[in-house]
């Protein structure tokens, strides 16, 4: 990693830091505060919209390294205008909510533009003999992938740390396989200002990320794999997806298992696993710790998996077997959440 790009990531850092304390001063006056609900794990009023501290700190650190000569390319710039436009879409529904139909055509839209400008997956990105061709599907899958990944990333945004902790992960993944230049300086700039913004959010959040940061920073981890060449690219998605586990698997087998029961898709809901665990053990703090411990783990998996292709059937099994842990002990929890409600109701 170069002196500038260290240099412009400590500049991402500094203005996250002082830009997302500027949003919770001001958070009252912008009409950006945070309500507790009947999804919500928090018990009082905090201000949200961090993830403005997180897209001004990369917007930061990018014109530092231009200064410096690093000279980001137009694919990256491609990627970041992209997700500059889900965050401005994140702070009007952070401010004023948004039919969730509306919010989910302008991701389809802004996904469909960046693939657009930078191309799709040719491939499915799964280990080898599975990597079939996707012919005419490689774009519409990229678009799909992208906006499944900004979706569920804002699903998991629930507990304090976790979704920021799980983007600072990602990104080390990203920066472990380095698979181009604009990847690099990309992933590296994310993760320094989310752990400027990881200063505030540590438990108990002094602010939350809001739609802004949690479905900004979704979309560009989700995008990062396209910064590969054509041919990599399935092994990118694969390496990202690896790294991911627990945020694709939690909301896809939430999604899954509420609808088996008839739960309307949208009505707020504690039926993740992560927020059965939180609820469990009282204490959210050595959840996240886990969950984020557990990301890391697999976005390394992930990244290692990209560079030694032996190791992806690996990687992917590690995978199921580090959220079948989650799961299980979330079942216990749910368990154990529905027999003190019982013994309530008998008193």
């Amino acid at each position: 990693m170069s002196i500038g790009l260290a240099v412009s990531g400590f500049v991402s850092l500094a203005v996250a830091v002082a830009s997302t304390w500027l949003v919770s001063r001001n958070a009252e006056r912008l009409g950006l505060i945070d309500v507790p609900n009947d999804r919500s794990l928090h018990q009082r009023i905090t201000p949200r919209g961090g993830g403005l501290g997180i897209i001004l700190g990369v917007a930061g650190g990018l014109w530092v390294l231009n200064v410096l000569g690093g000279e980001p390319s137009r694919q990256l710039d491609i990627l970041l205008a992209g997700t500059g436009a889900i965050a401005l879409l994140g702070v009007v529904d952070d401010r004023h909510p948004l039919p969730a139909r509306l919010r989910l055509a302008a991701h389809f839209l802004v996904a469909a533009a960046v693939v657009a400008a930078l191309g799709g997956v040719e491939r499915l990105p799964l280990p080898h003999p599975l990597d079939l061709s996707l012919g005419l599907l490689g774009s519409p899958f990229a678009v799909l992938w992208i906006v499944t990944v900004t979706n569920f990333f804002n699903f998991m945004d629930g507990l304090d740390g976790l979704a920021g902790g799980q983007a600072v992960a990602s990104c080390v993944g990203v920066i472990v396989a380095t698979w181009s230049t604009d990847a690099l300086q990309g992933a590296a700039l994310m993760a320094a200002a989310t752990i400027g913004f990881l200063v505030w959010n540590r438990p108990p959040a002094r602010i939350f990320l809001g739609d802004a940061g949690s479905t900004s920073l979704g979309f560009a981890i989700a995008c990062f794999p396209l910064l590969a060449s054509t041919a990599n690219r399935p092994a990118t998605v694969f390496a990202v997806g690896v790294g991911l586990s627990l945020f694709l698997l939690d909301p896809l087998e939430t999604l899954f298992r509420l609808a088996r029961r008839g739960h309307r898709i949208g009505r707020p809901h504690r039926a993740h696993s992560y927020q059965l665990l939180a609820w469990a053990r009282q204490r959210h703090g050595p959840v996240a710790g886990s969950l984020i411990a557990s990301g890391m783990v697999l976005s390394i998996a992930g990244a290692i998996a990209y560079r030694v292709p032996a190791a992806a059937w690996p990687a992917a099994l590690l995978a199921v077997a580090i959220y079948s842990v989650e799961r299980y002990l979330a079942g216990r929890a749910r368990l154990q959440a529905a027999t003190i409600l019982n013994a309530g109701s008998e008193t």
